[in-house]
């Protein structure tokens, strides 16, 4: 198992796979917005009120995790200067994430946070070996002697597990700060009497907020407004629609989601129900208490309400974790609880052929972005904007000087030297890539060919979803192993929560999901949804 330190690991690349479908298969990649630096660009402040805003600072929130199964369709990773900072690899289901985030990115990390965080990750990384060594042993054991087991090993990593998440809501707190928050500068609230109303997406926006900054919250309720934040991104215009968007089912460890089985026995079916009727009501009062509270006025001198409803959803919240270990139960002897891949319609042969070129586009990828980001590296005090991306038919990039140097200064011919030295030699690194590519788009288009005469179709639109599905297939198949463990987390029984959550962290983590680009502070509403 490869095990990452919490500032030692490697930019996480995440090439191929599905994102080369829309790269090498099917239809150029749109173009990626310019970035901007950090805080107020030279020429243009930005006012908050009547003041002047210094600086608006990046803030970073993680991936989503997949549902269980689902082929990951793969991009290439953010660059600029909005990238998340590669370390927060190590840190992808974390409360406290988009505050150390920020101030990775910022250089804020004072040595005694970043000693607290570096101790935090290798308690873990040690609880979870234990953790996978155990569920291995017990693997082999007849069913009471494997139940007795894992109920010595719960009993043994209860306390440890406790204590660390204990710590990860210390760090949360510790690491925010309030000119760091996403917060810090928004002039708009949900209690504002706007006109227009908020749309879904503001809306979740304050809820995902919400779950890594607000105070006074249980850690399950953090996750619950996760799923609430997840759930409006995928709101529709009636029941219908809303389902369609989002057919799958949050269940713990969350945000796991799953798709459920339609063969469910009655029992199980009805506790289901029951769970997601629970779940249902406490997330509408929980949600109803967030939306209030991020209206309210003068709230510093009031009694926090979040405070009186996590006291009251505590023992709700327990309630609903048992219930979910009795699905588990009812569950336990079915072989397989969500399939795992679809069918792919391309023969083994060929299917074998798409798996090569998809490797080795990635390869190629992964070395472009290697000696790319190695050169900004070292360029990161010039004074330019860089940034890049892979389209169909090749890499393209942009190397442009800022408007003035570091401290307002002008920019010196021997400091443009440099920049224009950068260009060239990322131009180097994206001519050599092309080439490789032009290479490799030859048996792109073999493919295609023959999968055309297999399927019995020209028309782009059917051999698009059948190599579409071919791709999802092969993405399956690399990360099946990553899912078992996922599986794990949701359904082996006799695990505590905090063990089942600790197991979907690892499995999670080894997904390697592309981490989001930053988002500079917030202060004014678009203009238009």
């Amino acid at each position: 198992m490869r095990q990452q330190g919490a500032f030692r690991g490697s930019r996480r690349l995440g090439l191929a796979r599905g994102a080369l479908l829309a790269v090498s298969l099917i239809a150029p990649a749109t173009a990626q917005d310019s970035e901007r630096e950090f805080g107020r660009s030279p020429g243009e402040p930005r006012m908050r009120g009547g003041d002047f805003i210094d600086e608006r600072v990046p803030v970073f929130f993680p991936p989503t995790p997949p549902p269980l199964g689902r082929a990951l369709p793969r991009s290439n990773p953010p660059a600029g200067r909005l990238a998340a900072p590669s370390e927060m690899a190590a840190f992808i289901n974390e409360p406290f994430y988009p505050a150390l985030a920020t101030r990775l990115a910022l250089k804020r990390l004072p040595d005694r946070l970043k000693a607290r965080v570096e101790e935090y990750r290798r308690t873990k990384l040690a609880l979870l070996a234990e953790l996978r060594a155990g569920l291995e042993r017990a693997q082999a054991l007849a069913p009471a002697e494997r139940a007795a087991a894992l109920e010595t090993l719960k009993a043994q990593q209860n306390g440890p597990l406790r204590a660390l998440e204990e710590t990860a809501e210390a760090l949360r707190r510790d690491l925010g700060s309030s000119d760091l928050s996403w917060n810090a500068y928004r002039q708009w609230h949900l209690g504002d009497n706007e006109r227009r109303g908020f749309s879904p997406a503001e809306i979740a926006q304050v809820m995902r907020a919400a779950a890594y900054y607000q105070e006074a919250l249980l850690p399950a309720q953090r996750r619950l407004l996760r799923e609430i934040a997840l759930e409006l991104l995928n709101a529709g215009e009636n029941p219908e629609a809303a389902a369609a968007n989002n057919p799958y089912l949050f269940f713990p460890p969350e945000p796991a989601r799953i798709t459920v089985p339609p063969d469910l026995p009655p029992e199980v079916a009805a506790k289901l129900a029951d769970y997601e009727t629970r779940k249902s009501a406490l997330k509408k009062e929980l949600f109803d208490a967030v939306f209030a509270h991020d209206g309210r006025r003068f709230a510093f001198f009031r009694p926090n309400p979040l405070k009186a409803l996590a006291e009251k959803q505590r023992p709700q919240l327990a309630e609903l974790e048992a219930l979910a270990e009795e699905i588990r139960q009812g569950i336990a002897d079915r072989p397989e609880v969500v399939p795992v891949m679809e069918r792919t319609p391309l023969p083994p042969v060929l299917q074998s052929r798409l798996n090569a070129l998809l490797q080795d586009i990635g390869s190629a990828q992964r070395r472009a972005v290697e000696r790319i980001e190695a050169i900004l590296a070292e360029t990161r005090d010039l004074p330019m904007q860089a940034s890049y991306r892979f389209e169909a038919e090749g890499l393209r990039f942009v190397v442009i000087p800022s408007r003035a140097a570091r401290g307002g200064g002008a920019i010196t011919p021997a400091t443009l030297d440099k920049i224009v030295a950068a260009r060239e030699r990322i131009s180097q690194a994206g001519s050599e890539y092309d080439q490789r590519l032009a290479t490799l788009l030859s048996e792109r288009d073999a493919i295609r060919a023959e999968a055309a005469k297999i399927i019995g179709t020209r028309e782009s639109t059917k051999l698009d979803q059948a190599i579409g599905t071919a791709v999802r297939v092969a993405n399956a198949r690399e990360t099946e192993a990553v899912y078992v463990e996922y599986r794990q987390a949701l359904f082996e029984p006799g695990l505590s929560p905090e063990q089942r959550r600790l197991l979907f962290d690892g499995a999670i983590e080894r997904l390697e999901l592309p981490l989001p680009r930053g988002e500079l502070q917030p202060v004014v509403r678009a203009p238009t949804w």
